[in-house]
């Protein structure tokens, strides 16, 4: 493999039907296989090249992670595109700045960042809508690309001054890859990633993407990094692997603790880990095999990169069997990364293969491969100041290697703090004293006051500021003396300033201290005792009630007094919630009030009581679980198609000669497929069943009422066995029964629906339900029309509605198969009704 280019047919040859991609962005999964990828990819590039991208040409990628954004991304290089990632939570005025850098021709966005591309002023391609694009596009032939030839561009967040962009060519890239797949316990054709960091970071690019696709693993991408959605995307999806920054998993950590807390098994907890921390690894995965379960049962390694991991979490999920590894390195180049046999915790592990590590006289980590970027986009001066003659790249990062080549980082450079009598601090030191605390939210260390007067000064982000004095001493009492914090300052907002890594910006701090003047930051008083939220508050009725314990879980947030939370207060406007707080608030909903609403689902100006609201309709009635899945057993299947063709295809012969046309149209179909005929004879389903071939029959589910033929256990019980039928609600909630809809489809069974909701016995054909445009579209599947057209009915039929009317005995029909329909990703699904209604009465 000597391009990027090369990844896509090397894949679909290696593992052609192995699922490649996967997301569940409604009722249910849709899937890439990686001969779909090798399809869709070429097409993709067409439509890139349509668009005006030639070889060479650079592309703004402004997306949030979804499959299409690999798509998008795959079909770049394969046109010989150069991309130039930006991540979804990029200002627009720098996503500016580097357009106009790059000469960029074409913005690849998805819907979250139409606003950001829009304002670009440059040709737009929606990443959702890419793949039906491609599908009614011919194949472009690839690119004549070498492998030095530039692949990327990757930007600093350019917060002050020009952003720098870095770039990487194929053959960097490859280089990381290859290097990585000797380091991860990467198993081909078995392993399943869960992609929750940005696809725009390299960290989730190489290993996350694009190592990944090199030995066959699958990559599922959640619709939500809530928590609680993650939770449930673990079970779901049975991930092996996760990439991760230290924060997300202590969030992960989090949420599993509380589950235990919640259940009261604390103690029994902790004795499992001081009982593993001695145990082999299989034992470990045993003991904890409750807690295991709850992330899908198969998750075997955490990897871990971006900032400093806590050596005291990564133990923790070591004693349950998860192996954490931790890795460093920059945008310009991967150096390093611990491995499963030589995992030395507090460290960043050992050069990556290909990789070398030098440590300058001055702390300064140097490295140098195949891998090393080429150099920054246009800016020669600080090439020139990044690498020097010899090749080495200068990270500006601060480490020590040991003489078995363990690298240890010891923070940035920049961020050393050298005291007046020639002392060197390293923050990070400090900072691992300060973060162990409880009673703190987060921490930071930085040199200040500037001048010769500089200490030691820790940040503390916490809710009550008398503990502030007691903590800096507790803290003190472990640190060497030249460590020792010799001031400190409560942080005046909710959080410390990040980047979009979550790293602390240290500039943003200590430009604030400097506003500050050196004095204390405090809060009101009222704002100083937050608590946790109390695990029961209930009413006399027995149910906790959203609105009473709402301006609790706000306060234990936000450290806002619950006093303040009033209920027409907006989450974002009045009280402040970010984007990553209004998720851990309706975590805590969930866990504690046993309410999911997705956050995508909650304006982040939404008042509490609206919140509240949600809250209570959302745990209004009970949750139905499970896929109704009996049916679906393969002997039941049996036992219903050899009743279809010994019993029903002879019964309705009897009664219907049937002629059947069109079935040419389903010779070079893939399934699973939605198949929607018209509904107007008592036996029609037994016509459609006992005639379709035999190859979708056995695989093929029918939707019968829930109200009508579900609403009598008999005619349930005989529905499931004889069409493998499942229960559908035509009116009213219907996502329990998209639900059973959805995991149908997603275990590869077709699906025979009658859009008209109702029987017109020998009637005309009725209006279709709106929902019939729903299932259409968000099912991402072809949909195969049908008509049943009725010459003369016969006497069943007839007798049916009035019994003994005259006529003939035998009646005349005909079961017409029309040709597959795909409606795209962005079509309303009213118009996606009103089209399917069209095709059917066509026939």
């Amino acid at each position: 493999m000597n391009t990027l280019i090369d990844l896509v047919p090397e894949g679909a040859r290696r593992f052609p039907d192995h699922p490649a991609l996967l997301i569940r962005p409604s009722f249910r999964t849709r899937v890439w296989r990686y001969r779909d990828l090798a399809r869709t990819v070429p097409r993709a590039a067409r439509v890139l090249a349509e668009a005006g991208v030639g070889p060479g040409d650079r592309v703004i990628v402004w997306a949030v992670n979804r499959p299409e954004w690999a798509i998008a991304f795959l079909a770049l290089m394969h046109a010989g595109g150069v991309a130039v990632p930006l991540d979804v939570r990029h200002p627009i005025d720098f996503a500016r700045k580097v357009a106009d850098q790059t000469s960029a021709k074409l913005v690849l966005a998805s819907k979250q960042t139409a606003e950001g591309a829009e304002a670009l002023g440059l040709p737009i391609v929606w990443i959702e809508t890419l793949p039906d694009r491609a599908r009614r596009s011919e194949p472009l032939p690839p690119a004549a690309v070498a492998p030095d030839d530039l692949a990327e561009v990757v930007f600093t967040s350019g917060t002050t001054g020009t952003p720098k962009g870095a770039m990487l060519s194929h053959g960097n890239m490859l280089a990381t890859a290859y290097g990585l797949l000797q380091v991860f316990p990467f198993r081909a054709g078995e392993e399943r990633l869960l992609s929750v960091l940005p696809l725009s970071h390299l960290f989730e690019q190489l290993p996350g993407l694009i190592a990944p696709l090199m030995i066959g693993a699958s990559i599922v991408y959640p619709v939500s990094r809530q928590p609680a959605v993650l939770l449930r995307t673990f079970r779901d999806y049975r991930p092996t692997m996760l990439l991760i920054v230290p924060q997300g998993l202590r969030l992960l950590d989090n949420a599993i603790e509380r589950k235990v807390d919640e259940a009261g098994r604390r103690g029994t907890f902790e004795r499992l880990h001081r009982l593993a921390r001695r145990a082999p690894r299989p034992l470990r995965r045993l003991l904890f095999r409750r807690v295991l379960s709850q992330l899908g049962g198969r998750l075997h390694t955490v990897c871990v990169a971006a900032s400093a991991l806590d050596t005291d979490l990564a133990t923790r999920w070591q004693d349950m069997g998860v192996e954490v590894l931790q890795g460093y390195g920059a945008t310009e180049i991967a150096v390093s990364f611990t491995r499963p046999a030589r995992n030395r915790l507090g460290t960043v592990g050992e050069a990556i293969p290909g990789v070398e590590i030098h440590i300058a006289e001055d702390g300064e980590v140097l490295a140098r491969g195949p891998n090393r970027f080429r150099g920054y986009w246009q800016n020669v001066d600080a090439t020139a100041a990044a690498i020097d003659g010899d090749g080495w790249y200068r990270t500006g990062d601060l480490g020590e290697l040991s003489a078995d080549g363990f690298l240890t980082f010891r923070g940035r450079k920049k961020d050393m703090i050298a005291l007046p009598d020639g002392q060197k601090v390293y923050p990070e030191d400090v900072e691992a004293m300060l973060v162990d605390d409880p009673r703190l939210r987060e921490a930071t260390v930085v040199g200040w006051p500037p001048g010769q007067d500089l200490r030691v000064h820790a940040v503390l982000a916490l809710d009550d500021l008398s503990l502030a004095e007691a903590i800096v001493r507790d803290a003190n009492a472990r640190l060497g003396a030249h460590q020792q914090i010799r001031g400190f300052t409560v942080w005046p907002e909710q959080e410390l300033p990040k980047t979009h890594t979550l790293k602390v910006r240290k500039f943003e701090v200590l430009a604030r201290l400097d506003e500050l003047a050196g004095e204390v930051a405090r809060r009101p008083a009222a704002a100083t005792q937050a608590a946790r939220p109390p695990r029961s508050v209930a009413r006399a009725g027995g149910q906790v009630s959203a609105i009473e314990v709402l301006p609790s879980y706000i306060e234990s947030i936000a450290a806002i007094p619950a006093s303040e939370v009033r209920p027409d207060a907006r989450l974002s406007s009045d009280l402040n919630l970010d984007s990553l707080q209004r998720v851990e608030l309706l975590s805590v909903v969930e866990e504690e009030l046993g309410s999911f609403i997705d956050d995508a689902a909650l304006d982040p100006d939404a008042t509490v009581a609206e919140l509240a609201e949600m809250v209570e309709t959302a745990r209004g009635a009970q949750r139905q679980t499970g896929i109704y899945g009996w049916p679906l057993n393969p002997l039941v299947r049996l036992m219903g198609v050899t009743i279809q063709s010994l019993v029903m295809r002879p019964l309705t012969s009897l009664v219907y000669r049937v002629r059947v046309t069109g079935k040419e149209h389903l010779d070079a179909l893939e399934g699973p497929v939605l198949f929607t005929p018209n509904h107007n004879l008592h036996l029609d389903n037994a016509i459609v069943l006992s005639r379709l071939p035999l190859r979708w029959r056995w695989r093929l589910s029918t939707a019968a009422g829930a109200e009508t033929i579900y609403g009598n256990r008999v005619s349930g019980f005989v529905a499931s066995v004889l069409a493998n039928a499942f229960p559908l609600q035509r009116e009213g909630g219907v996502r329990r029964s998209l639900e059973l809809l959805g995991a149908r489809l997603d275990r590869g069974f077709s699906i025979l629906v009658y859009p008209e909701g109702t029987m017109t016995n020998g009637g005309p054909i009725q209006p279709f339900k709106s929902g019939a445009g729903l299932v259409a579209v968000e099912a991402a599947t072809p949909v195969v029309p049908m008509r049943l057209r009725v010459d003369r009915m016969s006497i069943i039929d007839r007798w049916w509605d009035k019994p003994f009317s005259r006529g003939p005995i035998r009646g005349d029909a005909e079961l017409v198969i029309g040709e597959p329909i795909r409606f795209d990703a962005d079509v309303d699904p009213v118009e996606a009704t009103a089209r399917l209604e069209e095709a059917v009465r066509a026939l």
